[in-house]
């Protein structure tokens, strides 16, 4: 499996989505590198992960970053999906929570018959020119705001494509992904991000993630779409370091009790 490690600090394992590689992140490590010690992956049988097939569900691919985390001899780190790798972030949780100090879900949804499902037109975006991919990713006013950041923010998607056989073996495991009944099961103190106006997940998801999991604490990055990592990053990587700070201090009075 291909792996960067850049920073210093905790380890922060960043999980990626659907049929893309760790380069999404890229635009923004920066901001993150300072405060963690971040180790991006790409998905086995996808984008630079090519020596073997890709799993057919979520379990397999948690199962694949619990094993690198491992092979890195980290023993617990946060783990931060986003969208698809939100989906694989849970079954981390569920299947390796030894491995899991805090988990954070961005843009993602637990699944399910319940779940708030993408349009056509959105799920087409993903694989589409790159109007229509920008359109699944970013808010309306993002796009007629800063439409060259908008464009270049695209490259990342679009490098290191997913062979044929990965994107089948993913959009499985996409799709058979339920932990509904399985939430309350997460030990980890949990945050749950989203962006206000995501098309490609619907908030709504965010909510239901948020209400299920115990003590879990949601936070909307307001007028954002779906790569509001992308569209708001400095707000997003705040809102994610005050909770680790607060969380943090909850603990540490905790242990003083």
């Amino acid at each position: 499996m291909y792996y960067q490690r850049q920073g210093e600090g905790e380890p922060l394992l960043l999980v990626t989505g659907f049929a893309i590689s760790a380069a999404v992140f890229e635009p923004v490590l920066d901001l993150y590198t300072p405060d963690f010690d971040c180790i991006l992956y790409d998905h086995r049988g996808s984008a630079r992960s090519l020596g073997g097939s890709s799993p057919r569900s979520m379990g397999g691919l948690a199962d694949d970053a619990a094993g690198l985390l491992a092979a890195l001899g980290v023993e617990r780190a946060h783990v931060y999906g986003v969208s698809m790798g939100g989906m694989v972030a849970q079954e981390i949780a569920l299947r390796h929570p030894q491995r899991v100090d805090r988990l954070i879900l961005g843009c993602t949804s637990a699944g399910g018959l319940r779940a708030a499902r993408p349009g056509f037109r959105e799920l087409a975006g993903l694989v589409a020119e790159p109007d229509l991919r920008a359109a699944a990713l970013f808010s309306s006013e993002f796009r007629r705001r800063h439409p060259e950041r908008a464009r270049r923010l695209l490259r990342p998607f679009r490098a290191h494509p997913t062979p044929r056989a990965g994107v089948v073996a993913q959009m499985a495991a996409s799709a058979l992904h339920d932990t509904c009944s399985l939430l309350g099961r997460i030990a980890a103190p949990t945050l749950v991000l989203h962006g206000e106006r995501d098309q490609l997940v619907p908030v709504r998801n965010a909510r239901a993630l948020a209400e299920r999991i115990p003590d879990a604490e949601l936070a909307v990055v307001r007028g954002a779409g779906h790569a509001y990592a992308l569209e708001r990053p400095e707000e997003a990587r705040d809102l994610l370091l005050n909770w680790m700070s607060r969380t943090t201090e909850e603990r540490h009075v905790a242990s003083h009790r």
